[in-house]
Order: structure tokens, then sequence, then C-alpha cells
């Protein structure tokens, strides 16, 4: 009887393990060794999606669709522009109609306002997006990343 109920449970959790999409993976460019306080900032972010899954572009080519969208987190950097690349047709979610999707690895460029107030500090990026595959479609989801920036009164050279 315990066999079988471990079994029971093995094969369950194998099923959930299979039902997740991977997460993309996320990098940050490294910011210069010193930022002025109050300047503009110019970041990328790659993102990097496993093999057969598939996040929506920004903007996305339906209502319905949840693209994938970079937010800075905390009210000391300000987005100042978010440029999505264009997304590639794909079948997704077991969809008739072809749609804009991004797939493989694409880079997100990023500028934001630096803050007036001194030292070293954390910029954090929120990455939404809901994964697809050609048949089905999870679960919206969130990766968090974030670089070490160190404001200063002048910037010297990096």
């Amino acid at each position: 009887m315990m066999k079988r109920t471990l079994l029971i449970i093995g094969a369950l959790l194998a099923a959930v393990a299979v039902s997740q999409a991977p997460k993309p993976t996320v990098t940050v460019s490294a910011p210069p060794k010193s930022v002025a306080a109050g300047s503009k900032l110019s970041l990328t972010l790659t993102v990097t999606f496993a093999p057969g899954f598939h996040g929506y572009q920004n903007p996305p080519a339906t209502e319905y669709e949840i693209p994938v969208e970079v937010k800075v987190e905390g009210k000391e950097f300000k987005t100042i522009k978010v440029s999505y690349p264009p997304g590639v047709d794909a079948s997704v979610g077991g969809s008739e109609k072809s749609t804009k999707a991004y797939e493989g690895t694409i880079k997100i460029p990023v500028v934001v306002q630096v803050p007036a107030k001194l030292g070293v500090k954390d910029l954090k990026f929120i990455v939404s997006y809901q994964l697809c595959d050609e048949t089905s479609c999870f679960p919206p989801d969130q990766v968090l990343k974030s670089v070490k920036v160190n404001v200063v009164k002048k910037a010297g050279k990096a």
C-alpha cells in the first residue's frame, strides 16, 4: 500500500512539473561605474525564452494577449522609455490564427531617470509575461532582476 501511494504521489508531482513553463532568463547590461544624480541611464534587458515557448509581443496583436512588459520597481528610479522589439509570427495557444510573439532571445532597451539622492542604489526591473507553446498558454508570471547603480554628484569616466 505504501509503495502504491508513493507511486501516485510521484506521478502527480511529475505531472505538475511538466505543466509548468520554464521561466525566461533575464539579464541586465552593467551600468557605468558611476552615474550622475538626476541624469538619464540607458540599459538593455536581454530576455531568453526556452525553446518551444513564446511570450506575446508588446504591444500585443490582440486585446486578450498579455504582453512581455518591463517595469521599474520602487520609487527611486523612474521609467522614461522602454523600446520593445517587433515580434515574429507564431502559432500560440492552439489558436488557428497566428499572432506576434517573442521567442529565443530579445533585447529590450530601457531608459530610466536616476534619483537625486546619492549612494549605491538597487535598480530593480520586473519583467512580466505570459508563456505559451503551440498548444497551450500558462498563467502569467514575472521575473525580478536588479543591478547596483552608484549615484554620484558628478559621474566619472566608466
